[in-house]
């Protein structure tokens, strides 16, 4: 649960950023709420899509992929 939180935290901080340096780029105003609710649904989506990649990845013998 701990990593999906910290994962969302994240993503919301790289969005405030991506949304503060790319408003005045695109010649729009940055809108703080439309920044926050964007990284909450990316942190979200990368929080649930990335261990389901990794779950099927390639196994091999190494000491890494060794199952807990």
């Amino acid at each position: 649960m701990g990593r999906y939180i910290v994962t969302i935290c994240w993503s919301v901080v790289y969005m405030l950023i991506v949304g503060f340096i790319g408003a005045p780029l695109t010649q729009n105003v940055f809108n703080l709420k439309e920044a926050v609710i964007m990284g909450v649904i990316f942190g979200f989506l990368f929080a649930a899509i990335i261990p389901t990649i990794t779950a099927h990845a390639n196994k091999d013998k190494s000491k890494f992929n060794k199952l807990k």
